[in-house]
């Protein structure tokens, strides 16, 4: 297993690389997100925990995860 962890104020998000099957969902549905073209590529600030958690929710095969620091209001 192939994790990496992304850490935010309210939320760590967890990428799976092996499980990855580059459908893309994650880039092209939250690009503030999910951007390829940066280091890192996750910015788990670019939109609240529960808009990023439920975008994730979303990913086809599970490489991407996450863990709730904090609820929001």
């Amino acid at each position: 297993m192939s994790n990496k962890v992304y850490r935010g104020k309210e939320i760590e998000v967890y990428f799976d690389s092996e499980k990855c099957i580059h459908s893309g969902v994650c880039v092209k549905g939250m690009p503030q997100v999910f951007d390829l073209n940066k280091r890192p590529w996750v910015n788990t600030e670019g939109a609240s925990a529960n808009e990023i958690a439920a975008h994730i929710d979303s990913c086809p095969s599970g490489a991407l995860s996450y863990k709730r620091l904090s609820q929001e209001s």
